[in-house]
């Protein structure tokens, strides 16, 4: 009795396990084909006629800014591709699988669409990527791939450092044309925006403002792609060069106003507005060294610190013409001193001869010193006439020396802050619009 009941026991056992389905992964892959070995399913494109394209739907976020090169016109950052097809020749039912609805597989055992990055100069594939697609029961198969995409992007840095720039990556199918694959968005601008929002990681110079998502063909020599452009527009965080470059030209600037109220006696105004200048020509190399030499427009950076070292530099000529005329006018000073000095003295030594004369008188000679003493008289009086005319003549030639530097000067400051508050009017227009 125990041996029947033992053998009634296994039988319904055997029958029980004949009928349960098998749930694992590995079952599942049987049925489906898939393997290493699988050489069909991984080298051709999985459409049951030949003349059917595969539809690709692909989603590009962008996850971090790390480079903006200015003078090279490139742009490195860190995208999250996604994209995901239908695989016609994989599916089942997840009713005769125990209800398995998705299943990873690695992306090896599987075809998949050769996408690239039309502007891309270096892309490189994240170390932390996943080995495996995710594949639906209807044959859906969804892969997600991170890459370090270094590209070329065309800047327009007139407003620069309150600029916006908008740099595009193409996603397209560079082996296969709209015959074998029809490549479109799976997101609209919106939802890329907001997803790339969501993982920008990013917190140094530039900001995320927008990704737009737009569709278009790529034709050469009769063939033709889709092709998804992806615009992403950035802006620039400008308080760093505010604070190095703007702020310290303007202080610049002003120190060459305040200048024209130093003392030009001893040259330290002209060695102040030189030192200035090479100052602002230190920053101007470097400057030059960030903006690229063959943009188009000059940007609004470098004609401002251009302006400002020309206004230096038209002033430093003003401060040399009037410590020239200055110095000249003293020169005329002290020769009308010397010359006072030198009258004086004659005329002390006119009237010694005169008391010498006067004394020889009860001589015998007496006619002859009379004539002499007349001609000596009007010998002085012609010298002191003539010492008046040039002592009057050289004081008027120093009084208009001076005034022609004084002149000079007041015109020159005040046509020099008119020219700088409309250069400076017009360069802050520019930039806020």
């Amino acid at each position: 009795m125990t041996l029947f009941m033992l053998l009634s026991l296994i039988a319904v056992t055997g029958v029980m396990g004949a009928d349960s389905p098998d749930c694992s992964y590995l079952s599942l892959l049987n049925h489906l084909g898939v393997g290493p070995n699988s050489h069909a399913h991984s080298a051709l494109r999985p459409v049951r006629h030949w003349k059917t394209p595969t539809n690709v739907l692909v989603d590009l976020y962008l996850s971090v800014i790390i480079e903006v090169n200015e003078k090279f016109q490139s742009l490195t950052t860190g995208v999250y591709l996604a994209t995901s097809w239908t695989n016609e020749l994989v599916q089942w039912d997840p009713r005769d699988f125990c209800g398995i609805s998705m299943i990873s597989i690695p992306k090896e055992y599987l075809w998949r669409p050769a996408t690239s990055v039309l502007e891309s100069i270096e892309a490189k594939l994240s170390y932390t990527d996943s080995p495996y697609v995710n594949m639906l029961p209807f044959g859906f198969v969804f892969i997600g791939e991170t890459y370090k995409i270094t590209s070329t992007c065309r800047m327009d840095l007139y407003k620069f450092p309150f600029d916006t720039q908008q740099c595009q990556l193409t996603v397209l199918p560079i082996m296969n044309t709209i015959d074998q694959i029809r490549l479109s968005p799976s997101s609209n601008s919106s939802d890329v925006t907001a997803g790339s929002l969501t993982v920008f990681q990013t917190q140094g110079e530039w900001d995320l403002i927008s990704i737009h998502v737009s569709t278009d063909n790529l034709t050469i020599d009769a063939r033709v792609w889709d092709k998804v452009v992806y615009t992403i527009t950035i802006s620039r965080r400008p308080q760093l060069y505010v604070i190095n470059f703007l702020v310290p030209i303007f202080l610049f600037l002003v120190l060459d106003l305040m200048s024209f109220f130093m003392n030009e006696a001893r040259g330290e105004k002209l060695s102040f507005k030189i030192t200035i200048l090479l100052a602002i020509s230190v920053l101007l190399l470097i400057l030059h060294d960030i903006l690229p030499s063959t943009h188009q427009k000059t940007p609004l950076i470098g004609v401002f610190c251009t302006g400002i070292f020309m206004f230096v530099g038209c002033s430093i000529v003003e401060t040399i013409a009037v410590s020239f005329l200055m110095r000249m006018a003293s020169k005329c000073d002290t020769l009308a001193a010397t010359r006072g000095t030198l009258e004086t003295r004659t005329e002390e030594g006119g009237s010694q001869q005169t008391g010498r004369e006067g004394a020889g008188r009860v001589d015998d000679e007496a006619a002859i010193a009379a004539l002499l003493r007349l001609i000596l008289r009007e010998m002085l009086a012609l010298q002191e006439q003539s010492s008046s005319d040039h002592a009057r003549h050289a004081g008027t030639t120093c009084l208009y020396l001076k005034t022609l530097a004084k002149g000079i000067n007041t015109l020159y400051f005040l046509l020099y802050i008119c020219a700088v508050a409309v250069f400076l009017a017009e360069v802050g227009k520019q930039w806020y619009y």
